[in-house]
């Protein structure tokens, strides 16, 4: 059997892979999931693996500082949301890479190409430089993040300023845009789109119905013993839960980094 660890702070996205990898690699024995940059380093210096499928954004960090505390020489298959311009970078390093959301037919093409080239590292002792790839990632030029939005308004079309927009909700298979104001407006995008688009420092997915701005929200109330309600103003239009999965990222990561109390 083939030792795989997981990597991602998003439980769900996690679940998944391991699903998928039940179904098309049977061989493959994921031995734990992980949702940090601290646990992962606490994990590889006590135990070895064959393969590991590492996000890059962490609930504590970026996944590159792993490689500041502790020498990794198993091969890795990265989970990104980057855009184009970073993923020269894995091209160029021989990396293995998946884009979000990750589908099983991408994932067994990852899996094809790490099973075809670990004998070859094998025989080279071919070792790949993970700080040197950081490092090329935060050169390359940052994605540029949606600045406002064109929308419908009485027969004209409107200009909305990024500032402006509170939350995005979905409902009923359609995409909401609420203003600070309280105006709402419907968008012709999917809250994944959106996602990718975002600002990730100032807007915050909070589950699959809502992304949040940080401005919008005034607190964050407990709702149960592993979930959180996000009060948000303008008030929204059903209750903003906060997952488990997501309840520790949440309180102890966006929050605190953004400042809010």
């Amino acid at each position: 059997m083939i030792k795989v660890l997981i990597v991602e702070d998003e439980m769900p996205s996690a679940r998944k892979l391991k699903a998928f990898l039940a179904q098309i690699a049977p061989d493959f024995e994921v031995v734990d999931i992980l949702d940090s940059v601290e646990q992962t380093v606490l994990y590889l210096n006590s135990n070895k693996v064959e393969l590991i499928f590492l996000d890059i954004h962490l609930a504590d960090g970026n996944s590159f500082s792993i490689f500041e505390s502790t020498q990794v020489n198993t091969p890795i298959i990265f989970t990104t949301a980057f855009d184009q311009y970073a993923i020269q970078a894995f091209d160029q390093n021989s990396i293995g890479y998946l884009l979000k959301p990750i589908g099983i037919e991408k994932l067994a093409a990852a899996i094809e190409k790490f099973r075809s080239t670990l004998e070859q590292k094998a025989e080279t002792n071919q070792t790949i430089d993970y700080n040197k790839l950081g490092q090329l990632l935060a050169q390359q030029k940052a994605p540029q993040h949606r600045e406002r939005f064109m929308v419908h308004y009485r027969g004209k079309i409107k200009t909305v300023d990024i500032s402006e927009v509170a939350y995005f909700y979905a409902e009923n298979r359609a995409v909401f845009m609420v203003l600070n104001s309280g105006k709402t407006y419907d968008l012709s995008m999917t809250l994944e789109q959106l996602e990718l688009e975002l600002d990730p420092n100032i807007y915050y997915r909070a589950n699959r119905k809502f992304i949040v701005s940080i401005k919008a929200i005034k607190e964050a109330v407990v709702y149960s013993k592993s979930k959180l309600k996000l009060v948000l103003s303008p008030e929204s239009p059903s209750d903003v839960i906060i997952s488990a999965e997501k309840h520790r990222n949440l309180k102890n990561g966006w929050l605190d980094k953004n400042c809010i109390s």
